[in-house]
């Protein structure tokens, strides 16, 4: 549910880094000026950096509409 995910402290932790709270429009105390996501290649990467972007539009989703939340598509080398 979103309150388990809210509570979970990779959450909080990614939370207090960027400075700004879950679910809230205020960007006055955003510590940076991209969030870029970096994931591996693979498919275990391509589900972690989908699993993260859900988080950002479900609940940072301030982020999201002011543009900065990037993913990185990197290539994938066999």
């Amino acid at each position: 549910s979103s309150d388990e995910v809210l509570a979970s402290q990779e959450v909080h932790d990614i939370s207090v880094a960027i400075g700004i709270d879950p679910d809230s429009d205020d960007l006055s105390q955003l510590r940076y000026g991209k969030i870029c996501i970096l994931a591996d290649a693979d498919s275990d990467g391509l589900h972690i950096a989908t699993l993260l972007c859900a988080l950002f539009v479900r609940h940072f989703r301030a982020l999201v509409k002011n543009g900065h939340v990037y993913v990185a598509l990197p290539p994938l080398y066999r």
